[in-house]
């Protein structure tokens, strides 16, 4: 398979609330961008860094990192293993949809994954048109 020329490293915890939005919205913009524009990393082989997946996130030209709450599991891991975060989205920081902790799997509404996507689909277009929307050196 060919690499897409964005990847998406997100949280996808389905232990939480935030963290099932997370995957849920990720997988749903994926589905109308599809596979072609956009990958998903795997978090659990990066945070063991499991050499192959580590360097197909290496060859990325974009990595959009969605986190669902402020322990940023999916930035610590991209910053720990040296990748490019190209943009970022924090449920709790950018959206203020709290994390209700371990089980609340089910715990969203359809707004809130609604605004989650939303999000995700407006720093893909725009990482699309150009580039990174992080500042250097962040």
């Amino acid at each position: 398979m060919p690499i897409p020329s964005i990847g998406l490293l997100a949280c996808n915890s389905f232990s939480s609330n935030s963290g099932t939005l997370t995957g849920l919205a990720a997988m749903q913009v994926l589905k109308e961008f599809g596979g072609e524009r956009v990958g998903f990393c795997s978090l659990p082989a990066l945070a063991q860094e499991v050499q192959r997946q580590v360097q197909i996130a290496k060859k990325l030209e974009h990595i959009l990192i969605v986190d669902g709450c402020a322990n940023a599991c999916a930035q610590k891991t991209a910053e720990k293993l040296g990748l490019a975060q190209s943009a970022g989205l924090n449920l709790e920081r950018d959206l203020q949809i709290q994390k209700l902790g371990p089980f609340s799997t089910l715990s969203y509404s359809e707004d809130d994954l609604r605004r989650v996507a939303d999000a995700i689909r407006e720093k893909l277009c725009l990482l699309e048109k150009s580039g990174s929307l992080v500042a250097p050196g962040k």
